[in-house]
C-alpha cells in the first residue's frame, strides 16, 4: 500500500476511472443542460467565422445570431470547441469537458490538501471532492458544465494563493494569474461566490508567524490583478452590456431553497428541480462528508492544541461550510436579498459546490490528526466507504446513439454539421432557447426569414453575398432614401458600411433586427460583426497582462537556470 503513496497523480487517475467510465464508453447520454452541445458547436462556428475573441453565436434564435460569448461564461465552451475541432464530434467534445473537468479537480485538490497534510490524508480528501453526490449531479444529471469546470479550477486557485503567501516568487504569482483567470472564465459567478473564502483564507495565513505579509501582499495583489486582466476580454463587456438585456430568468430564487432533510437523507434522482420537497434531483452533502465536518468538530473543541499547525486551512473550511449549509436554507433570504446578483444565481443549492469542497479539506484534515500507524489505513477506509456509498451515482439515466446532427436539427433552424439545412426541423419548432436573454423591449422570432438582407418599399434589394457568417454584402437600389433591414439581432458589435461608408445602424421592431437608410439610387451595402471600442480595450489588456503573465514565468526562469 505504501507503494501506491510514491505515485499519487497514478492512484488518482484510477480513482478517476470510475466517475468517468459512462463518458468514455460508446454512446451518449442527455442531461438537463443539453443545450450546451449547442453553445460548444456555436463557439466553433464564431471561432471559424474569424472572431477574436469569439463573441457572436451566429446560427441562435431562427439564424438571428446571439452574443452568448460576450454575456456568457466562455472556457467550457473553448475547451469544447478545439475537442470539436479535432474529432468532429459534438457529443464527444461535450463529454470531454466533464473528463477534463473531473480529472483536474482531483489534481487541484491534492496539489492544495499537500500544501498542509500528508500524502495519504490528501489523496483522501481528493478523492472524496470527486465521489460526492452533488459532483454525480453535476455531470449524469444537469450537465453544468460551467460548474464542473470551477470546481475544478478552485482548488488550484487556493493552491496558488498559498504558494504564493509561503514563498512570494514570481512563477507562484504568474500560476496565480493563470488559475483565478480560468475560474473566472469558467462560469458567471461562481468565483464571486468563492471570493470572500479566498479573502478569509489569506487573512487566516497571514497571522501565521512564519509568513512573509508585506512581501506576500504583494504577490497576492499582483497575481489577482493579472488574473483579472486575462479575463478581461470578457467580464468588462459583459459587465458593461448585461444591462442591455431582460434580466427576466425562468427560475425565482426563492423557489429553490432545499429543505433540510434533502440535505441530509441520501437520495437520487434525474428530474428537475421544483418549488417545494418534491424535487427530481438530489440535493445530500454526502454521509461521508458530513460524517468528517461531525467529526472535525470534534476534534476542534477537544484536541484544540492540534490546531495552530492548519489555522489558515480550517478557518475557511468550518466557516465556510457553516455559511454555505445555512445559506441553504429558505430562512437566510433577507441575506440573498442583500446580494445585488440574488436573482441571478437562481438555485440556492449551488452552494453545494462550497460545502464539497469545504468538507474535502475537513476529511484530509480528520485523517491526518490520527496516530501515524492508522493514518493510511484510515485514507483507505474513508475512500472504500465514500466509494461504496457514491459509485452508483455517477452513471446516466439512459445510454442513446444519436447523430450529431440530430441535435443540430434540434436546436437551430439552419445549421448542420454540413452546412446550411433547408429549413427548421419539428423538433426545432419546440425547442426553448430561453437561457438566451434577449435586448430589452424585443420579443423572439417565430419563424424563418428566407432573405438575410430585404429592402423597404422603395428598395430593391438586387444581389447578397455571405462572406461569412458574420460578414453579408449587398447590392441595392432605391428609387428615394428608404430602409434596408438586416435580420440579424441588433447588438453593440453589428456595423454597417454604404458604399464604403459607415452607416447608422438602429433596432427594428418587434424582433430586434437591424436597419439602415440607405439614399436614394445603386449602392453596396455591408453588414459585418466587429470589435467595439470598449471591448477592444478589454482584448488590449487582456493581451498585455498575459503578456506579463509569461514574463514572470520566463525571468524566473532565466534566474534558475543563471543559479545551476
Amino acid at each position: 500500500m505504501k507503494t501506491l503513496l510514491k505515485h499519487p497523480f497514478l492512484v488518482l487517475g484510477l480513482a478517476c476511472l470510475p466517475a468517468i467510465y459512462f463518458l468514455l464508453r460508446g454512446g451518449f447520454y442527455e442531461p438537463h443542460d443539453l443545450h450546451h452541445m449547442a453553445d460548444i458547436f456555436q463557439m466553433y462556428r464564431a471561432i471559424a467565422s474569424g472572431q477574436v475573441p469569439p463573441r457572436l453565436g451566429p446560427d441562435y434564435l431562427w439564424g438571428f445570431g446571439y452574443p452568448l460569448f460576450n454575456l456568457y461564461y466562455v472556457l467550457p465552451f473553448y475547451i469544447g470547441a478545439g475537442f470539436y475541432a479535432l474529432t468532429r464530434s459534438l457529443t464527444g467534445a461535450f463529454e470531454f469537458v466533464f473528463v477534463l473537468s473531473a480529472v483536474a479537480s482531483v489534481v487541484g485538490m491534492y496539489l492544495l490538501l499537500k500544501e498542509f497534510f500528508g500524502k495519504a490524508a490528501s489523496l483522501a480528501g481528493s478523492i472524496l471532492y470527486l465521489y460526492t453526490p452533488y459532483r454525480a449531479v453535476q455531470i449524469y444529471v444537469r450537465g453544468a458544465m460551467g460548474e464542473a469546470l470551477s470546481m475544478a479550477a478552485i482548488p488550484f486557485v487556493f493552491w496558488a494563493v498559498a504558494r504564493v503567501i509561503n514563498e512570494p516568487n514570481r512563477k507562484n504569482i504568474a500560476l496565480l494569474a493563470v488559475f483565478l483567470a480560468i475560474l473566472i472564465l469558467s462560469h458567471n459567478y461562481l468565483w464571486l461566490l468563492t471570493a470572500p473564502w479566498l479573502v478569509i483564507f489569506c487573512l487566516a495565513a497571514f497571522f501565521r508567524k512564519n509568513v512573509k505579509a508585506r512581501s506576500s501582499l504583494k504577490g497576492l495583489v499582483l497575481g489577482t490583478l493579472l488574473g483579472a486582466g486575462i479575463s478581461s476580454f470578457w467580464w468588462i463587456p459583459a459587465v458593461k452590456e448585461y444591462g442591455l438585456v431582460s434580466g427576466v430568468t425562468p427560475f425565482i430564487l426563492a423557489d429553490q431553497f432545499p429543505f433540510i432533510k434533502q440535505l441530509i437523507l441520501p437520495s437520487w434522482g434525474y428530474g428537475a428541480s421544483v418549488e417545494g420537497p418534491y424535487d427530481g434531483m438530489s440535493f445530500q452533502i454526502g454521509i461521508v462528508n458530513l460524517a468528517a465536518v461531525l467529526v472535525a468538530s470534534g476534534i476542534f473543541v477537544f484536541r484544540r492544541k492540534i490546531l495552530e499547525k492548519y489555522r489558515s486551512i480550517l478557518t475557511i473550511a468550518f466557516l465556510g461550510f457553516i455559511a454555505s449549509a445555512l445559506l441553504m436554507n429558505i430562512r437566510t433570504l433577507p441575506v440573498w436579498k442583500l446580494l445585488p446578483i440574488y436573482q441571478f444565481v437562481q438555485f440556492p443549492w449551488r452552494l453545494l459546490f462550497l460545502t464539497t469542497f469545504f468538507s474535502a479539506i475537513l476529511t484530509a484534515f480528520v485523517i491526518e490528526t490520527l496516530p501515524k500507524k492508522f493514518v493510511l489505513w484510515a485514507g483507505i477506509a474513508v475512500v472504500g466507504i465514500n466509494l461504496t456509498l457514491t459509485w452508483g451515482y455517477f452513471r446516466p439515466s439512459s445510454i442513446v446513439h444519436k447523430p450529431d446532427d440530430f441535435y443540430l436539427s434540434r436546436m437551430f433552424a439552419t445549421a448542420s454539421e454540413d452546412g446550411e439545412r433547408r429549413g427548421p426541423t419539428q423538433d426545432y419548432l419546440n425547442w426553448s432557447e430561453d437561457y438566451l436573454l434577449l435586448p430589452r423591449g424585443v420579443i423572439k422570432a417565430n419563424h424563418l426569414f428566407v432573405a438575410k438582407i430585404v429592402g423597404g418599399e422603395n428598395v430593391k434589394v438586387i444581389k447578397v453575398e455571405k462572406q461569412n457568417p458574420i460578414h453579408f454584402k449587398a447590392e441595392v437600389e432605391a428609387d428615394f432614401p428608404g430602409k434596408v433591414t438586416f435580420y440579424s439581432l441588433y447588438f453593440p458589435g453589428w456595423y454597417a458600411k454604404v458604399d464604403g461608408v459607415g452607416a447608422q445602424g438602429f433596432q427594428g421592431v418587434p424582433y430586434g433586427q437591424m436597419e439602415v437608410i440607405v439614399p436614394g439610387g445603386k449602392h453596396t451595402i455591408e453588414f459585418y460583426w466587429a470589435e467595439t471600442p470598449l471591448r477592444k480595450a478589454a482584448d488590449y489588456l487582456s493581451l498585455v497582462s498575459v503578456l506579463l503573465t509569461v514574463a514572470l514565468f520566463i525571468r524566473r526562469k532565466r534566474q534558475k537556470d543563471a543559479t545551476v
